[in-house]
């Protein structure tokens, strides 16, 4: 509630109604119209500059996020991908792909144009009953199996049993070796394997069958099962030995359907640079690095996409159709469509050969034995699969893989800069989680490769390195602001600031600010009559009481010079409320005396002190003050010397609190107990300003006899704004009447009084100049 009883002001009294207007006001502080046009202008340029400011801050934040995440990249890059300094990390990439495949193959099988033209016959323990040895496989067996498949009118046999060499006392009693060679001409589609062994000087060189077979074989292949990490995931392509190259099993089988020569398709991929598969993603097509010239890697491989989990012949639900040797006779005879036009592949499945641990390693088969395990025949389908299908991994590219990894690091180490380590954290996990289903996601629907391990390294890297910068750098920033700032200004804007520095600029700048001057009425005269022990006591209390107040209104402490108090809002941190928090501060100062009073009179101190304040609005420069070595974070300017002007000035009215129309026209007037007292021109400055009374907060009853005086005192000086002196007397005696007290009341009598004995002239302005500070 404002207790101002009139519009009325220096400019316009003593003016026809007509012609009285508003003053100019340039943004809400008023002044000469002149005035106007070059305030706005530099108001705007130091708008201008304060962006500019912040502008570059955020541009070194921004630098410093894509230097630590260029960092964090090119360290998970060099720690964990192929190749890798870290080789765990490479495993762990591997076991990331095993996952994937896991989750990827439901799909793929669960495609009503998933691969089924791939047949498995294994040797298994129940295909071995009767057998009269095990080693090597009864040729006889191989014969009528061969000759069964052909039969049923399989499109491609492939034959995964070594046949290095012959077995003349065998074959001369049960002639397996005759009947083999006849069974596979008669085939005329049978692929045998190679196998790449090493010399007797550990050179590695490809063993092909024996002549005899291989002569009327559709083909030979090498049967190679590359396992880094004791875990098969790559499939070859060809293999490279002294004298050349040749293609591996699962190409020569894939040639063979096709109706290609599979040797051709290996020499023309050393003269050409690619391998004509179709579908096969560009970077496996090419020959290893070295092979033209016949050097390089044994093996040309490629990732394999497995279909599924292992096949077994004594349970459903495997990736293949799987039959054991012994019933292939039997349903080649009566169930012949079960191998019409497919690729059938024979192999072992004994428990204890031949078996690898796949990216289903740890899937029990729906029996629950042999967990994982795939054997070696399965592995080579897997691999003629994806070749004949074009079902294949495909490895993201450099572009994308780096473009992944650096907006993974710069929104990780963003997260740290902009929202703290915490915060950041979560947000990291965040991004982790998405990193990851994302590349799920992605090989599940396409087969792409994104690195995942890569990526979530990157994201740790960053988040590290970015929380390290912010802990040493920024640490160090927030720990200088909080000792500079923190006997001045309270903890939350201590916080505010170390949290934002951007906002605070040491330097100097121009900001408009609340003042506030406070000092203690007669205490110069009490210090003299004090023992100094005691005096020092009682300021010692009295300040930090004080400080306390100021501070919980989130102002800066400026200095204390004696028993006076300076201190300012809206700096170092914005405050939109500055000049209400700095009204509610000395309100709260006054109250804070009170109780101070009572407890020093309750201690024997007889004397009750008085605290003048004085407030005012303004623009000021904000900054360090001072010399080299020593210096204070201060405001100097006018509105600084007129808040400094008003607290002294409170003595002529009696009053406690003083305030400026500049601060009064930046609040809600009314959340406050406002009189206009005066309109003053104090000592230094030419202008005059209107100035007000702060009785309390507008919630606050006052006691009758206060409100009836303060209601006289409002009629009494719009009376005497009119120039009606003898109506203003009576409403000013009458104020006394109800409180004696009520200074302004007793000040407006006597110059009523003496305006009635000597009328003023009439373009007095009732401007009243202070000649004393």
């Amino acid at each position: 509630m404002c207790c101002s009883p009139t519009a009325w002001s220096r400019r316009c009294a003593g003016r026809p109604a007509a012609s009285r207007a508003p003053p100019m006001r340039c943004g809400s502080i008023p002044g000469p119209a002149r005035r106007c046009s070059t305030r706005s202008t530099g108001k705007r340029r130091r708008a201008a500059a304060r962006a500019a400011r912040r502008a570059i801050m955020k541009w070194t934040r921004g630098a410093t996020v894509g230097l630590v995440a260029l960092g964090a990249a090119v360290g998970a890059a060099f720690l964990s991908g192929p190749g890798g300094r870290l080789t765990g990390l490479e495993e762990l990439e591997w076991l990331t792909l095993d996952y994937r495949q896991r989750v990827s193959a439901h799909a793929l099988r669960a495609d009503a144009n998933a691969p089924d033209d791939i047949v498995l016959v294994m040797f298994d323990e129940a295909s071995a009953e009767g057998w009269p040895y095990l080693s090597p496989f009864p040729r006889p067996v191989l014969a009528d199996l061969i000759d069964a498949l052909a039969a049923a009118g399989a499109r491609t046999i492939g034959l995964d049993v070594y046949l290095d060499r012959l077995y003349p006392e065998l074959n001369a009693r049960e002639g397996g070796d005759d009947r083999l060679v006849d069974a596979i001409e008669r085939a005329g589609n049978v692929i045998l394997v190679a196998r790449v062994e090493d010399d007797e000087a550990g050179r590695p060189h490809l063993a092909r069958p024996h002549e005899a077979f291989a002569s009327v074989a559709a083909g030979v292949g090498a049967a190679e099962i590359p396992t880094p990490f004791d875990v098969v995931r790559d499939g070859v392509l060809a293999v490279r030995d002294g004298s050349g190259a040749a293609p591996s099993w699962p190409l020569a089988l894939y040639a063979h359907a096709r109706g290609l020569d599979a040797d051709a398709l290996v020499d023309e991929a050393l003269r050409s640079g690619r391998l004509a598969v179709d579908g096969l993603p560009e970077d496996h097509a090419r020959p290893p690095g070295g092979w033209p010239e016949g050097v390089g890697p044994i093996a040309w491989t490629f990732p394999i996409r497995f279909l599924g989990p292992p096949s077994r012949t004594d349970a459903e639900g495997g990736t293949f159709p799987a039959f054991s040797a012994s019933t292939v006779p039997t349903l080649a005879t009566f169930t012949p469509e079960f191998f019409r036009d497919r690729i059938v592949l024979i192999g072992t499945g004994f428990h204890d050969s031949d078996k690898f641990r796949s990216p289903f390693y740890d899937v029990p088969t729906p029996k629950g034995d042999l967990a994982g395990w795939t054997f070696g025949v399965e592995v080579h389908a897997n691999a003629l699969a994806d070749l004949l299908h074009g079902i294949h991994i495909r490895r993201a590219g450099f572009a994308l893989r780096w473009a992944l990894l650096l907006a993974s690091a710069v929104l990780a180490a963003g997260l740290v800069f902009w929202r703290g380590a915490l915060w950041g954290g979560v947000g990291t996990l965040v991004l982790a989680g998405g990193y990851a289903g994302l590349a799920v996601a992605v090989f599940d629907r396409s087969g792409l490769w994104i690195p995942m391990i890569p990526g979530l390294a990157t994201l740790l890297l960053a988040y590290l390195g970015a929380t390290a910068y912010v802990s040493i750098v920024e640490g160090r920033d927030k720990r200088f602001i909080r000792s500079a700032f923190a006997k001045y200004v309270s903890p939350a804007v201590v916080q505010q600031i170390a949290e934002d520095p951007a906002a605070l600029r040491l330097g100097g700048q121009q900001r408009p600010v609340t003042v506030l001057f406070s000092d203690l009425a007669g205490f110069t005269s009490l210090a003299e009559k004090m023992d100094p022990e005691v005096l020092i006591s009682y300021l010692n209390v009295y300040l930090s009481e004080m400080t306390d107040v100021v501070l919980q209104e989130g102002g800066t402490l400026d200095k204390y010079i004696g028993d006076a108090i300076m201190a300012f809002w809206n700096a170092p941190s914005e405050q939109a409320d500055h000049a209400e928090r700095a009204l509610r501060c000395a309100v709260m100062m006054q109250r804070k005396m009170t109780d101070l009073n009572a407890r020093w009179q309750e201690q024997g101190f007889e004397d009750e002190l008085l605290v003048r304040i004085g407030i005012n609005t303004g623009t000021v420069v904000v900054g360090n003050v001072g010399g080299r070595d020593r210096f204070d974070y201060s405001v100097i300017g006018d509105a600084v010397n007129l808040a400094a002007r008003l607290e002294p000035a409170n003595k002529t009215y009696d009053t406690l609190i003083m305030a400026s129309e500049y601060t009064l026209a930046q609040v809600d007037r009314s959340a406050f107990r406002l009189r206009e007292l005066d309109i003053l021109a104090v000592k230094g400055k030419g202008e005059a300003v209107t100035v007000f009374e702060v009785v309390e907060m507008a919630d606050t009853a006052l006691a009758p006899e206060r409100e009836e005086a303060l209601a006289h005192f409002n009629e009494g000086l719009a009376a005497y704004r009119r120039r009606d002196w003898e109506l203003a007397e009576r409403y000013f005696e009458a104020a006394l009447e109800a409180h004696p007290k009520d200074g302004p009341s007793r000040v407006y009598l006597e110059r009523t009084r003496s305006h009635i004995a000597n009328p003023p002239p009439a373009d007095w302005d009732f401007v009243v100049r202070r000649t004393v500070k």
